[in-house]
């Protein structure tokens, strides 16, 4: 794959199926046979001309409810060709495809800001909830972003927020980062109508996550002091619920939600990685890694899923409680994503698929 497929993955699980994604098509692969049981392609021409273009152009699709049923919702970056005194441009395609039928049920069209000429764009889904999908629409370079609400119900655009970089959806709410110049603002949007409910201080790499269901995990660094800061932070009035430990990293460490009660967070390199466990509750250490007392490493986290955590070290690969970060039986198999039925990471001729057991 050229080397450009990395975590996270460009890839929404749904079952057995999985539903991956390039910049210019997205394979729907039945994981049990790795065969190609579908392919949803854009109606208009994509604007890359390679399928595996640079990393980021293909984010992954997204698993959300539409009238009732499963859908999959992906973005392609497409070009319109101009006619008469209307110029060609760029613009993003959202579709919507059936989870168990694997039929395109509806596209709908995305016109980006006057700067879509400022670089490459990429699409990405950031999240849904009550009917509403939102769709980030970026420069590569991450210098200009906008952020779009989609009615699932009633396939329609909503609202836009220019200059906003939407990154986490939770109980009807879209956060990110507002984007002005140098200057960073974390901040939460009305998912229903795109108003404004609240903002932060200024910072700089200001980035947000969910951490379940009206919780997010926002995180940066002073402008003033360059220290970084991890917080929880309530997601419907923007205010501080617990702020995280000063030794978690700076502002690019990797966390991820488990699905149920724990953030897992892990950064750092070969002898030098640091994992933690932190309840999602109330941001408390429940472990830390490594523990040179009990002769422990920390691993390189791949992903956390419903109590487990899966990495790598030097030994070979791993599986850890999530809640008190105990070795369990080695998994056989390091995965970058995973659900119920399957576990799919990298291996040495591309993608592999690993039944997985609850």
């Amino acid at each position: 794959m050229g080397g450009t497929l990395n975590s996270p993955l460009p890839i929404a699980l749904y079952k057995t199926t999985a539903f991956i994604a390039t910049a210019s098509r997205m394979r729907v692969v039945d994981t049990l046979s790795g065969k190609v049981a579908a392919t949803t392609s854009p109606h208009n021409a994509p604007d890359s001309d390679s399928e595996w273009a640079s990393p980021g152009q293909a984010s992954a699709p997204l698993l959300a409810t539409s009238a009732g049923a499963r859908i999959v919702i992906a973005p392609f970056v497409v070009k319109l060709t101009g006619t008469g005194t209307q110029a060609s441009h760029v613009a993003v395609e959202v579709t919507a495809t059936s989870a168990d039928t694997r039929r395109v049920l509806w596209r709908v069209m995305l016109r980006p800001p006057e700067w879509n000429s400022a670089g490459a764009l990429q699409a990405t889904v950031v999240g849904a909830d009550h009917g509403v999908a939102v769709i980030r629409v970026s420069t590569s370079d991450d210098d200009y972003s906008a952020a779009y609400g989609i009615d699932l119900n009633r396939p329609r655009q909503l609202w836009s927020v220019d200059k906003f970089e939407a990154c986490a959806v939770t109980s009807e709410i879209v956060a990110g980062a507002l984007l002005d110049g140098d200057e960073q603002r974390p901040a939460g949007f009305d998912l229903a109508t795109g108003k404004r409910l609240w903002q932060g201080s200024v910072g700089t790499g200001v980035g947000v996550g969910s951490v379940g269901p009206g919780l997010l995990h926002v995180r940066g660094e002073d402008p003033d002091n360059a220290a970084p800061y991890h917080r929880l932070v309530d997601a419907r009035t923007g205010r501080t619920l617990h702020t995280l430990p000063d030794d978690l990293g700076d502002s690019d460490t990797d966390c991820t939600y488990d699905g149920l009660s724990v953030l897992v967070c892990s950064y750092g390199m070969g002898g030098s990685r640091v994992a933690y466990g932190l309840d999602a509750a109330d941001g408390k250490v429940l472990w830390h890694l490594p523990d040179k007392r009990a002769d422990r490493i920390a691993p390189k986290v791949t992903t956390a899923w419903h109590g487990r955590v899966y990495g790598e070290t030097a030994e070979g690969v791993i599986a850890l409680d999530a809640r008190t970060g105990k070795d369990l039986p080695s998994p056989g198999a390091a995965p970058l994503l995973v659900n119920e039925s399957t576990g799919i990471g990298l291996g040495d001729s591309g993608l592999t698929a690993y039944p997985t057991s609850s």
